[in-house]
């Protein structure tokens, strides 16, 4: 087998039912105009009380690698730093909450757009399933089981796209494609450009890893050869399974300014959402035009007032073009 261009990462814990779910969604029988040998699915797994059936992995199609490891903290950071470091790609892929379905053209279209720029940073918009974000859901009487049967009405497996059907936005990108996204958790982005930014800080050190991919997003989208791809008409659908901020616990309020003041300290500054502004790549398919429709209205209120402010409503690219610009005149003298 030749080795694989992309190497998409995937961190669970504790998840085995809402991963291997994700582990179908990428798997070549899903994914639409693929090969399976131009891409690998590395799943890297803290061990925990409910572990993913490793036999159960080595039957799917494809190209699967799982790493089931013993960590001691409560974060992410290592598990990624430890998939970036076995992936075979030149590309790589990251989903920090291995619950995350995705849509059936992400592969192709990520893959699309590192042809088309090597430092393509592709973002897929993020969901959650269910009429609500899951932090309220368990108010709504939505569980595991309402989410089974729903995911069976709708017949995932053979029309990915009808994710769409039964999700939500999710607060990170509440306003759609024409606003700063909070963070990504669907991301693709060369090998190169991800250890330039020191990859997974293990610094973020908090359940879940915090803010971490906040502060991933951040700096890639900062980056200054970055370019960013959206695939708009693409999405990852978070699964309910009792996240760190997705849960509704009693101290989720204490835990998120905890997570926020970490990401002050680490990020050197407050954060803000990147200003960047996306290159459109894909199809937009019917059951995704109301996600589209929403985008729309809101970026055209968001346009006219920035306007009337006399803002940059995308100041980072200014940033990001100065700063290239610089490089280019020393690199000539």
């Amino acid at each position: 087998m030749k080795t694989p261009l992309l190497s998409i990462i995937i961190i669970a814990y504790d998840m085995p039912r809402q991963a291997f779910n994700t582990l179908l969604s990428f798997a070549p029988d899903y994914q639409q105009d693929v090969n399976a040998d131009d891409y690998e699915v590395v799943i890297v797994e803290n061990r925990s009380a409910r572990n993913m059936d490793a036999a159960s992995i080595e039957k799917l199609p494809g190209n699967f690698r799982y790493f089931i490891r013993e960590e001691e903290g409560v974060s992410p950071a290592a598990a990624i730093n430890f998939g970036v470091g076995v992936a075979k790609g030149k590309y790589i892929g990251l989903l920090i909450d291995g619950a995350r379905m995705v849509t059936p053209g992400v592969v192709r279209h990520a893959l699309m757009a590192f042809k088309m720029n090597d430092e393509a940073l592709v973002v897929v918009p993020g969901y959650h399933l269910g009429e609500h974000e899951q932090q309220f859901n368990l108010e709504h009487g939505y569980t595991e089981e309402v989410e089974k049967a729903l995911l069976d009405e709708i017949d995932w497996k053979n029309n990915g796209y009808r994710l769409f059907d039964i999700s939500c936005n999710c607060g990170a990108n509440r306003n759609g494609f024409f606003h700063p996204f909070l963070e990504c958790n669907c991301i693709f982005v060369s090998k190169k450009i991800f250890e330039e930014i020191g990859g997974a800080s293990e610094r973020f050190d908090l359940p879940g890893g915090g803010a971490l991919n906040l502060y991933i997003y951040f700096k890639l989208a900062t980056h200054p050869d970055t370019e960013p791809f959206l695939l708009a008409g693409e999405g990852s659908f978070h699964q309910i399974h009792g996240g760190v901020t997705t849960s509704g616990k009693e101290d989720r309020d204490d835990l998120l300014e905890k997570i926020r003041e970490q990401l002050h300290e680490i990020l050197g500054h407050p954060f803000r959402s990147p200003t960047v502004e996306f290159t459109f790549l894909g199809r937009i398919r019917g059951p995704s035009l109301r996600y589209l429709k929403s985008s729309v209205e809101k970026g055209i209120r968001r346009f006219t007032r920035l306007d009337a402010e006399g803002r940059d409503p995308y100041e980072d690219d200014r940033r990001k073009r100065k700063h290239r610009k610089l490089i280019s005149l020393n690199s000539e003298n």
